[in-house]
């Protein structure tokens, strides 16, 4: 007589009941899968743009959360997403806005002309940066110097920021070819120019231009109004402002060529209205401590052609 182990005849059933009843029902049915999301077309994202050779990245983290709060409110447009493209350099982000590749783009009076010449672009608006709706250069010198004003810059050499710099650059520059100096340009601050000429250097930064006039390594440099106003006491103390450009906005907004009507209103309302709630001061204060955006003044506007106009005499130079 075969013995019987109930404990094992139970093990038994427990495999192969699920077995037989999964064999016959057919095939074996898995959780559905949800499909991926399509995606997203160059038309339904909104690109902003800026100029940095230098830190890109920095660039990109400040203007995302911007180009994000667009997207989300221009939905009605068909736009799902924002994003933001940093240029290398002025030739770069007018290619993008002549090709569609930027939407908007945040700049100062200089590059914003120059990629304006290159695109077809279209300045919509005026960005307060660091609080300031619009600045100037000014030229400074030591103050034990001996130097009085910018003609005595004659057969000397100056410091100025960079070639892209509107403050740093093409405003003091273009003040002083206007006014019948001739600029020649130097490989650096010990480099000897004729008597009737204004030598003149990169610094590569405004900090830099400051530091060479205080170590009278150079005759005075060209900044802007802000950065010679946030100088420590100790230092402003020691130099002297000489003279001072034409007043520029300080910072410009500009469309893509092509860009819907509609579209372009909408987003100079947007942008407009960002200082009247609390979602936009925040973003604002990202933004370098944008105090706002708003129209371009008709007195701003003339000083951009005026601007255009130094512009084209620094190209010539």
């Amino acid at each position: 007589m075969v013995s019987r182990n109930p404990v094992g005849l139970l093990l038994l059933l427990w495999f192969v009941l699920p077995l037989a009843a999964a064999c016959g029902s057919g095939p074996a049915r898995f959780p559905d899968v949800p499909s991926p999301p399509p995606p997203v077309e160059r038309s339904q994202i909104i690109v902003l743009g800026d100029i940095d050779a230098d830190e890109p990245t920095k660039k990109v983290r400040r203007f995302t959360p911007l180009a994000d709060y667009l997207a989300k409110n221009l939905a009605e447009f068909g736009l799902r997403e924002g994003k933001v493209r940093i240029a290398r350099d002025i030739q770069e982000m007018g290619n993008f806005l002549k090709e569609g590749e930027v939407d908007v783009y945040f700049d100062s009076g200089f590059p914003t002309l120059a990629a304006k010449e290159i695109s077809g672009s279209q300045v919509i608006l005026r960005r307060w940066k660091q609080d300031s709706p619009e600045y100037w250069s000014t030229f400074i010198a030591r103050r034990d110097s001996g130097i009085d004003g910018v003609e005595d810059f004659l057969g000397k050499v100056v410091a100025f920021e960079e070639p892209y710099s509107t403050s740093g650059f093409v405003l003091p520059a273009g003040t002083l070819i206007q006014r019948g100096f001739h600029l020649k340009r130097v490989s650096g601050a010990e480099q000897s120019v004729g008597p009737r000429e204004i030598g003149y250097f990169f610094s590569m930064d405004e900090e830099n231009t400051v530091e060479l006039v205080l170590q009278g390594l150079v005759a005075g440099g060209g900044i802007s109004n802000q950065d010679y106003q946030e100088l420590p006491d100790e230092l402003m103390d020691q130099l002297v402002v000489l003279d001072r450009t034409i007043t520029v906005p300080r910072q410009l907004v500009s469309v893509r060529p092509g860009l819907d009507p509609a579209l372009r209103q909408r987003i100079r309302d947007l942008l407009i209205g960002l200082d009247q709630t609390e979602e936009g001061r925040i973003l604002l204060k990202g933004l370098k401590n944008t105090r706002k955006f708003d129209e371009v003044p008709l007195e701003s506007q003339e000083s951009l052609v005026q601007l255009a106009e130094l512009m084209g005499l620094v190209s010539n130079e």
